[in-house]
């Protein structure tokens, strides 16, 4: 399949002339992994996570010669388990019509013609392949399921949906539904999420401000103690909690400020990152027709609670991209190992 498809634009008027003045539609979500995770690098492998145990009281009256015997650590473990994802984008000029102006003219045919690696036009085409990869990365991280089925398969997955680009291995999500289910004390329900439509699946007048006291009312002490914890909220939930804002003083520990030009989300002092691309994927992705599956999400945790494995974190940003003269034929690659894992559910509290 060709990478660039100009079937439809017209060439009889005056034509867009470098790639620059493209538009390119936006991704959702090309923040660093950084913002959210973890990485950890050197992942190829199935590779152990140890842990222990928290001892448990130490310490009683001192009677004889003999010290009183205390519990020791009880180890567990969990495992990294890397996949190794790939993809190809090729170009070829000659698939392009020959009085498109968005590539540059060469001199000579061969090869010339032929070979767009390096140029300015095709750096940018790169640049929006990079982007869209971060955004893959991300949607792979928290929506994929390795029992992924559509809708009409009796699963979550909209009707027609590739379930290849979804089932490479357990994303954020399916772990933390089945560790923090429906019964766990770190868990809080989101009524509106059982809304048999659209409609009734809309949330209430400052619904988002009393979730949001009751994951931190329910949390951990470790967890609410922790320098780092964070709140991811789907926009949803953000919008609803902003709306409260506006109509109520909560004091300073709940506002939205702008640092650095972008706003910022804080409930109770507890930062409220807004995750703008769950809202997108599963709007696109768990979309029955009527409903969303679960459309209103939302996770207090740590970055060091839900870290994302992978080889090397270049891998995860950068294209191989080489000129094939053989073919003659510009190629794009894309291969890296990827694992997302939750770590410790004492460490999260679950919204949904």
């Amino acid at each position: 399949m060709a990478l660039i498809n100009a079937d439809d634009l017209t060439l009889n008027a005056r034509e867009a002339e470098t790639m620059s003045e493209v538009i390119f539609e936006r991704v959702f979500n090309e923040s660093d992994l950084a913002e959210y995770h973890e990485v950890e690098t050197g992942i190829d492998v199935k590779t152990q996570i140890a842990f222990a145990e928290r001892l448990g009281l130490l310490g009683k009256k001192s009677e004889g010669c003999t010290p009183n015997e205390a519990g020791g650590f009880t180890l567990t473990e969990k495992f990294w388990t890397p996949v190794l994802e790939d993809f190809r984008l090729k170009h070829c000029q000659n698939d392009m019509p020959a009085l498109l102006k968005l590539f540059r003219k060469s001199q000579r045919i061969n090869p010339d013609f032929f070979d767009a690696v390096g140029t300015q036009e095709f750096g940018v085409i790169i640049a929006a392949v990079e982007s869209a990869l971060i955004e893959n990365i991300h949607r792979k991280v928290w929506f994929n399921d390795t029992a992924a089925a559509t809708i009409s398969n009796s699963g979550v997955f909209t009707n027609g949906t590739d379930l290849e680009y979804f089932n490479s291995f357990d994303g954020l999500f399916k772990q933390i539904f089945t560790e923090v289910p429906s019964n766990a004390a770190n868990r809080v329900a989101i009524t509106a999420n059982g809304g048999a439509n659209y409609t009734a699946q809309a949330l209430a007048e400052d619904a988002a401000l009393a979730i949001f006291e009751k994951m931190v009312t329910v949390a951990d002490e470790r967890l609410v103690s922790a320098e780092d914890a964070f709140i991811l909220a789907s926009r949803t939930l953000a919008d609803n909690y902003r709306a409260t804002l506006r109509n109520k003083n909560l004091g300073s520990g709940f506002l939205e400020v702008v640092e650095e030009g972008r706003p910022k989300l804080y409930f109770d002092g507890i930062e409220v990152k807004v995750r703008y691309d769950w809202d997108r994927y599963i709007k696109q992705y768990q979309n029955n027709g009527t409903k969303h599956n679960l459309p209103h999400r939302a996770v207090l945790t740590t970055k060091s609670n839900i870290p994302v494995g992978t080889l090397s974190e270049d891998d995860l940003t950068k294209l191989d991209v080489f000129y094939d003269k053989t073919l003659k034929t510009n190629i794009m690659d894309a291969a890296y190992t990827l694992d997302a894992k939750h770590l410790e559910a004492y460490m999260t509290v679950a919204a949904y």
